[in-house]
């Protein structure tokens, strides 16, 4: 399958998982339209770094730098950006809630891709 229909892919699961979870984090004082705005563009912002950038970015920073280490920088990454996101807008506990979307949709896309093969 090509990269970028997985990115897809992967987007389109990200999302389904993690702007739930931010719709929650931004409350009820803002409209829904405003609330499912501001979560899908968490994940959207950082997505394509996460899986285009990074990587890369890490195998010039240091080769070995890959696998597990690689993952870890780009959901750390994600996590940060996406409070940082969040609490631009000031949403209380935003660190909190990334944490909380990527953990998941991480959790939930390793149990996919180790069990069912995605």
């Amino acid at each position: 399958m090509p990269l970028v229909l997985r990115w897809l892919i992967a987007f389109a699961f990200t999302q389904a998982v993690e702007a739930p979870i931010y719709v929650l984090a931004v409350g009820n004082t803002r409209p829904l339209r405003e609330r499912w705005a501001l979560a899908f563009a968490a994940s959207a912002i950082t997505h394509p770094l996460v899986w285009y950038v990074i990587p890369e970015l890490c195998i010039e920073l240091h080769p070995l730098l890959t696998g597990w280490w690689t993952v870890l920088v780009s959901e750390l990454f994600a996590a940060l950006a996406e409070a940082l996101w969040l609490g631009a807008f000031r949403i209380k506990h935003a660190l909190f809630y990334a944490l909380l979307a990527n953990v998941t949709s991480f959790t939930l896309g390793l149990f996919l891709y180790t069990y069912l093969g995605w």
